[in-house]
């Protein structure tokens, strides 16, 4: 099926059951969805565009593809990580930030920071949240200091290095400063109730407070914003 989560789109959900509870019971029911690689579609409909828009779109196909051959490169004195294994990512906002993201998540737990933080913000990050990898560009190297943070915390450092041509969002990966290593095939992919994601909000107290994500409440949480916003799909989120 092209479209995996067409099913979720009719009939409409019943009016006395809460949005939220009727896509959970769906996807709880459906033998097809059990990863998030299977709710990406194989159409050749645009997923992504480039504020250059000299730049090729990214489309579904391309971007599925990408993705069921993600893997991670590791350094030689580490080991390459696997499902639920906390991946903070630090990019700018664009195609590639959200490329990476959706790769990360589907096979690992991706930790999205503000890449304006200071070297001290990211340490702590780092630390308080349990990361594994650091993801990052070569803009940011001296900046944030990831090689002295990659030594004194003992994480490796991935820099994703956007492609000078083809699609908008595709990526290059090299570890930092050291060889890199990639498995011969990608991780194995979260099930529904692995974590995804982990965010961190403020908090009254001004402490970071992290909040997780499963998988399953991406997916519903998605699908809730396509009905309440009766999204089709030829409606695409430009970046301008």
């Amino acid at each position: 099926m092209s479209v995996p989560l067409s099913f979720l789109r009719s009939p409409a959900p019943p009016k006395q059951l809460a949005l939220g509870r009727w896509v959970a019971d769906c996807l709880a029911g459906s033998p097809r969805i059990t990863t998030l690689l299977d709710c990406l579609c194989s159409t050749q409909n645009p997923a992504v565009f480039a504020p250059d828009a000299s730049r090729r779109v990214l489309t579904h196909e391309h971007l599925r593809s990408f993705i069921s051959n993600f893997v991670l490169p590791h350094s030689p004195t580490h080991i390459s990580i696997g499902p639920n294994d906390r991946v903070l990512v630090a990019l700018p906002n664009g195609p590639l930030n959200a490329v990476a993201m959706l790769s990360i998540a589907c096979y690992h737990t991706c930790a999205p920071v503000n890449a304006s933080c200071t070297s001290s913000e990211l340490r702590e990050d780092v630390k308080r949240l349990g990361i594994k990898v650091i993801v990052s560009s070569k803009d940011f190297i001296e900046r944030l200091e990831l090689a002295m943070l990659q030594e004194e915390l003992g994480c490796d450092v991935v820099l994703f290095e956007a492609r000078s041509d083809g699609p908008a969002g595709l990526f290059d990966m090299a570890c930092l400063n050291r060889r890199s290593i990639f498995p011969s095939q990608p991780s194995q992919l979260h099930a529904m109730d692995d974590l995804s994601l982990v965010l961190q909000t403020s908090g009254t107290s001004g402490k970071k407070k992290v909040v997780p994500y499963s998988l399953r409440v991406l997916v519903v949480g998605a699908m809730a914003v396509v009905h309440s916003w009766a999204l089709r799909e030829r409606d695409v989120n430009r970046e301008y």
